[in-house]
């Protein structure tokens, strides 16, 4: 009998969500009611709805739902208004620029050639799909390298993301992508979005800041450059730190990340322009003068890939032709140059950043940079790449441009009404001269920024009087307002950024800028960093000392900027940057799948109040578990003889754990991440992290093997692999094959007998399964970095695979390509 399952499907939905978001930032939370609730608000929010047909269709009972369904129209007059006065593209060009626009974006993807199964896939892809693509399907160019990106391991489609998703004559392909896509052997991402990793020239011992890092396309990328650059067998001396402001971005951000499986990576949860720089007190930095260790957070490269209005992926989104106005950029502007300098800052001298987003607004771009450069007076400079990655087509950055403000038109800081001079900043605009057409243009179309924008421009001359604006918040007009602090950017090299256009290489719009920082900041600009403009005339640029009112009316305007901040996120930043968010190779979602993060199902520390040693072992972060170093050497020994790991692999002092009893889960960082966690540790845990390392081994509670209490994770397996003496067996292809798809099978049962006689002499316990390929010899196998290993369990009379679905296919997809054995799975 089948019951309706439909009350208690939706309850268990919504109680699973609730469930999951517990588990944030690898810490377990307490439920809180405001998930049941947004879980049931979301659910009402998104269930269908019956609409009462129209009355032409009731009167004639016809079907009316094509009338419902209007095309999205693929307009903004003030979108195109704004960019013509901008001059972004030469008029001769604009009809091209903007038919590009409206075509939707081819798909690409970039193969990620650390992993193992790097040559396989370049060869299936070019030997099988791209000759089918192109004899059966789309033709030359159907599927080609991008010219410019290194080594044609980034690849350009020539359709989109939905005909992938809705040609039958392309679900083989688009099955392919997804599968590798999931297990981390390539990465689908927009091609320009591939562009400012490339700058930043990593080297192999480089320490690299991704401020903005979340959904962690670009993170994984840069994690590609320090593995490929290692010597083999060796762990890179480079590390990742990326950050995100928002713990549900961070939550995605591991979980792309996660599948590099790298212990080089450190992931926090910080605003960007307030990242801690981890300073040691005087009488500690003396101390450590004479070591290796780090004194403070100084970082090679940084990346600072801002938030933005993000309406260059205009064509990935309909959305952004609805919502698009300009005063998303203006409201984005003062927190992109805090950002940015805050990153100038934590840059070692030496080093390069760069400086990108999204968005073809002077405004987040060419302004930002002028203003960069600016604040940092000789210590930055502006660098001419123009002779790196040649092949990639490019355009100089604006040297000239106009700021708007509801649908008024400002070419200078004077021009701008005292009311509007804390919102519209003297760091927007080109130059403090009058220039040619100097004045105020009343536009014909007026830009509604959003609800509350609109009740200001209907009672601009009310709130003038009472010396309040809509917000409540203070104008201050009695003070004089000007552009001393914005020199004229004429000198500054503004043509060394640059622009990418999309009708130049069928792309979308990116803005590059590369920063190399010549000597430290002075303390006035790091102060600086945490600090908006001076607006009021005659007051110098000293932060030490600023008068009280100036202060306040800084405050102000920062306090209006960040209350607009989420609200143009949501509304520019969702539908541009977070659109990659929704390629159908992400499977993650809050309310349907469950987040698996590096340190996942992390146990609570559950300390009690009477005891100070729980006390101490408290992470300063509310919900998040500390990052402790794992020193039972009781255990450490018991692994060490278990496994006969070699002592030329350093274990001791490379293990972490977030649980204050018995660790479930042990952790393996390399130097470089520990060097760093013991800097945190001596100044009290200013970095709030929320992810590192990778998993190495687990606990298990079988009685069958008492001698050692943790087993090997797949995860870390080939990291550990060429140090482990014991626990090893060899298996023939068609073995292994077998382990694969059946996952248990009794020693009787293997092809080769030998194999199961010494399967069956083996000790319970954890243990490894290598495939023996062609003539390799066993002493040299395990050294070789494309030896194909897995983890198994040695039962009483079974051996069974301990290896991830998704990884237990990527294995036999590699066997059936390689050997031509059986690709499905068991249950498939």
């Amino acid at each position: 009998m089948l019951a309706s399952r439909t009350p208690v499907s939706l309850h268990h939905r919504i109680v699973a969500g609730g469930q999951r978001r517990r588990c944030i930032g690898g810490s377990e939370r307490k439920p809180q009611g405001r998930h049941f609730t947004q879980a049931l608000e979301s659910l009402w929010r998104h269930s269908p709805r019956i609409l009462p047909r129209p009355a032409a269709a009731a009167a004639t009972g016809g079907d009316a739902k094509s009338s419902w369904q209007t095309p999205v129209v693929l307009e903004n007059a003030a979108f195109e208004e704004y960019y013509k006065v901008q001059q972004i593209v030469h008029k001769e060009e604009w009809d091209a620029f903007m038919s590009v626009l409206r075509k939707p974006l081819p798909a690409t993807f970039r193969i990620n050639a650390c992993c193992q199964f790097y040559k396989d896939i370049c060869s299936k892809l070019e030997n099988d799909f791209r000759r089918y693509l192109e004899s059966e399907v789309y033709g030359e160019d159907a599927i080609r390298p991008l010219p410019w990106y290194p080594g044609n391991l980034a690849w350009h489609l020539n359709f989109s993301r939905k005909e992938l998703r809705k040609n039958q004559a392309l679900e083989s392909f688009h099955e392919f992508l997804k599968h590798e896509s999931e297990v981390g052997n390539i990465t689908r991402q927009e091609a320009v979005s591939m562009v400012p990793p490339l700058f930043l020239n990593v080297q192999p011992d480089h320490h690299i800041l991704d401020m903005c890092a979340s959904p962690g396309s670009k993170t994984f990328q840069l994690l590609e450059m320090i593995h490929q650059s290692k010597e083999p067998g060796l762990l890179p001396g480079a590390l990742v730190m990326a950050n995100d402001l928002y713990v549900q971005r961070c939550d995605l951000l591991i979980h792309n990340t996660k599948r590099m499986c790298t212990a080089n990576l450190i992931v926090t949860n910080h605003e960007a322009q307030n990242f801690p720089d981890c300073s040691l007190a005087k009488d500690y930095s003396e101390a450590y003068k004479d070591t290796c260790k780090p004194q403070g957070l100084e970082f090679d490269r940084i990346l600072c890939d801002v938030p933005c209005s993000g309406d260059g992926t205009i064509r990935k989104g309909h959305e952004m032709w609805r919502k698009w106005n300009s005063g998303m950029g203006n409201q984005l502007h003062l927190l992109q140059v805090n950002i940015a300098m805050r990153g100038i800052a934590l840059l070692k001298v030496g080093g390069r950043m760069v400086y990108s987003t999204c968005s073809m607004n002077p405004v987040e771009n060419e302004a930002v940079v002028a203003e960069l450069l600016r604040r940092s007076g000789n210590s930055v400079e502006l660098l001419d790449v123009s002779s790196e990655l040649p092949e990639l087509v490019r355009r100089p950055g604006l040297s000239t441009w106009k700021v708007q403000d509801r649908g008024c038109w400002f070419q200078t800081h004077d021009d701008v009404p005292h009311d509007k001079k804390n919102v519209v900043l003297p760091s927007m605009f080109t130059s403090s001269n009058g220039t040619e057409g100097s004045h105020t243009v009343r536009g014909d179309v007026e830009v509604n920024i959003d609800d509350r924008s609109s009740l200001r421009n209907c009672n601009i001359e009310e709130t003038s009087k009472n010396n309040h604006d809509m917000d409540g918040l203070p104008i201050n007009t009695n003070k004089k307002f000007d552009c001393t602090s914005n020199i004229l950017n004429s000198k500054f090299p503004l043509h060394r950024c640059m622009r990418i256009v999309p009708h130049d290489q069928n792309s979308g719009a990116f803005f590059i800028a590369v920063l190399h920082k010549l000597s430290p900041l002075n303390g006035c600009q790091i102060q600086g960093t945490k600090i908006q403009h001076p607006l009021a005339k005659g007051i110098t640029a000293q932060p030490q000392k600023e008068p009280e009112s100036e202060t306040r009316l800084y405050k102000t305007s920062l306090t209006r900027q960040q209350n607009i901040v989420s609200k143009v996120v949501d509304s520019a930043e969702v539908l541009g940057r977070q659109q990659n968010l929704s390629m159908d190779n992400q499977t993650s979602n809050d309310n349907s799948t469950e987040v698996e993060m590096v340190f996942n199902g992390v146990e609570s520390s559950r300390a009690e109040s009477g005891d100070s040693m729980r006390l101490q072992k408290q992470s300063r972060w509310k919900g998040v578990d500390p990052v402790l170093f794992f020193k039972d050497e009781v255990v450490i020994k018991s692994i060490i003889s278990f496994f006969g790991i070699k002592e030329s692999f350093p274990l001791r002092g490379h293990l972490v754990t977030r649980s204050t009893d018995n660790a479930r889960r042990i952790y393996y960082v390399s130097k470089s991440v520990k060097n760093i966690l013991e800097l945190n540790t001596e100044v009290g845990e200013q970095l709030k992290i929320v992810s590192l390392g990778i998993k190495m081994f687990e606990s298990h509670r079988s009685k069958d093997c008492s001698s050692c209490a943790y087993r090997l994770s797949y995860e870390g397996l080939s990291l550990l692999l060429p140090y482990i003496s014991k626990r090893i067996l060899y298996a023939s292809p068609l073995d292994f094959h077998r382990l694969l798809q059946y996952r248990s099978i009794n020693f009787a049962y293997f092809v080769d007998a030998r194999f199961g006689e010494e399967a069956a002499s083996l000790m319970p316990g954890c243990c490894v399964v290598v495939l023996l390929e062609g003539h390799k010899h066993v002493d040299s196998i395990c050294k070789d970095p494309s030896t194909v290993a897995i983890v198994c369990w040695r039962g009483k009379g079974t051996m069974n695979v301990m290896v991830s679905p998704p990884d237990r296919k990527d294995l036999l997809e590699r066997m059936a390509y390689r050997f031509g054995l059986e690709a499905c799975t068991e249950g498939d």
